[in-house]
């Protein structure tokens, strides 16, 4: 630290001068100086007991009686402090590198310091370098973990289960160009293995990473990429069977209103349960075989179950049309026998009577006449009479108006020959 101003003589000349004024006037008087100089930032000076520095760089100094002739002095400090430039040195370096700053040597052991320039600022203060240095190692440890039958590739070269470790030198490969020496270690994880065996039932299928197994591919061998808690891939190989068992609800059907259909299924096992939708029209609820009148087409889906849990499905259809079979002699005599000697009509079981039949001749003339009677009744029919007598041979047209069970009708026509 500077203590005393650099033109000290020129303050002790300036002192003189004062008193030179009071010997000259013989009046004791204060004598004035003012004090100007420059300094360091880290300097300071002591003006008659007080510190002038950078956060007090001016003020005013009375020094009682410190004139020659006994009077006061008064010193105006008038100061200019000069900032100290300071530097970072922050450079990346390789290990085993040194840095020398002024004059001391920096490196990958001591790599933090300040260093002092005496006089090394232009403005003639010292200079303030703060060094920190980082010292980028060359050598390196690469430890990883891979699965079987993966492969990494450091410095172009390949490793794998089958080469686990080496040393790879990468020339500049450090960020700050240094070269850089690694030693490769890997671990291998071996993929784990399972199989999926089971027998399924007739129709079911498995889906495994999207491919499907069912009776026509029962075995494969699945690679499931990232499945496992490793992360590796999961191999799975797939072996299945089937139980051998069938089941056959029937053939479907197509009848006439009102006919009478039975329905039996077949079972290739002892079923332990059996469902039907909708439900059949029988008290048993697994209705094994019923016979039944539908009156509209019905659809039926039945499900049995084994015992070991299979369940299997099948539809049987019965489809109900309107073409009811009515059946009507072409010839009839009635000199023949009984029930020959009658023209009557037969139905099937979806017809419940005959509303009215006639029969009439080519010209239209009614022969005969009847209404609300059952099919099938041959004396309920046309004897050939007419007005008391047998009527002509000839061919006679007739029309009948026929009542379904459900109600609805339809017409029968045709024409039947009279013959003697």
């Amino acid at each position: 630290m500077q203590l005393l101003p650099k033109n000290w003589l020129w303050v002790f000349f300036l002192l003189l001068r004062g008193i030179s004024l009071h010997a000259m006037t013989g009046v004791p008087d204060t004598v004035f100086f003012t004090l100007r100089d420059t300094f360091c930032t880290y300097q300071a000076l002591v003006v008659g007991g007080e510190i002038f520095s950078p956060d007090r760089p001016s003020g005013v100094i009375i020094l009682p009686g410190a004139a020659v002739d006994g009077s006061d002095s008064l010193i105006t400090v008038q100061l200019t402090f000069l900032q100290r430039p300071e530097t970072t040195i922050a450079q990346n370096l390789c290990a085993g590198d040194t840095l020398y700053v002024n004059g001391t040597a920096y490196h990958d052991h001591f790599y933090l310091g300040e260093e002092i320039v005496t006089g090394g600022a232009a403005n003639g203060c010292d200079s303030l370098i703060h060094v920190a240095l980082t010292f980028l190692p060359v050598q390196s440890t690469f430890q990883s973990t891979i699965c079987e039958g993966d492969t990494i590739y450091i410095n172009n070269h390949a490793y794998h289960a089958l080469h686990r470790s080496g040393e790879e030198i990468i020339e500049n490969g450090a960020s700050a160009g240094c070269d850089s020496i690694i030693q490769v270690n890997l671990d291998v994880l071996v993929p784990p293995f399972s199989e999926i065996k089971d027998t399924l039932c007739p129709g079911e299928s498995l889906t495994i990473n999207g491919n499907r197994y069912d009776e026509n591919n029962r075995a494969g061998f699945e690679i499931l990429e990232g499945a496992a808690a490793s992360g590796c891939d999961s191999l799975v190989t797939i072996s299945l069977a089937f139980r051998q068992i069938y089941f056959n609800a029937g053939e479907d059907q197509t009848i006439a209103k009102g006919d009478i259909v039975c329905i039996e299924p077949d079972y290739g096992f002892t079923p332990v349960a059996v469902s039907w939708s909708p439900a059949p029209p029988c008290d048993d609820p697994q209705c094994p075989t019923f016979c039944f009148q539908p009156l509209q087409t019905i659809q039926f889906q039945v499900s049995a179950t084994d015992s070991y849990g299979c369940i299997l499905t099948d539809d049987i259809g019965v489809n109900v049309n309107t073409d009811n079979k009515t059946y009507a002699p072409t010839v009839f005599s009635p000199s023949a026998k009984w029930p020959n000697n009658r023209f009557f009509l037969s139905a099937d079981r979806g017809t419940a009577r005959i509303v009215r039949m006639f029969v009439a001749d080519r010209w239209g003339e009614v022969m005969y006449d009847k209404s609300d009677f059952l099919p099938d009744l041959p004396d309920e029919g046309w004897d050939g009479m007419f007005r008391g007598q047998v009527a002509p041979v000839a061919t006679y047209m007739f029309y009948a108006e026929m009542e379904r069970i459900d109600g609805t009708t339809y017409l029968k026509t045709g024409t039947v020959t009279l013959v003697r």
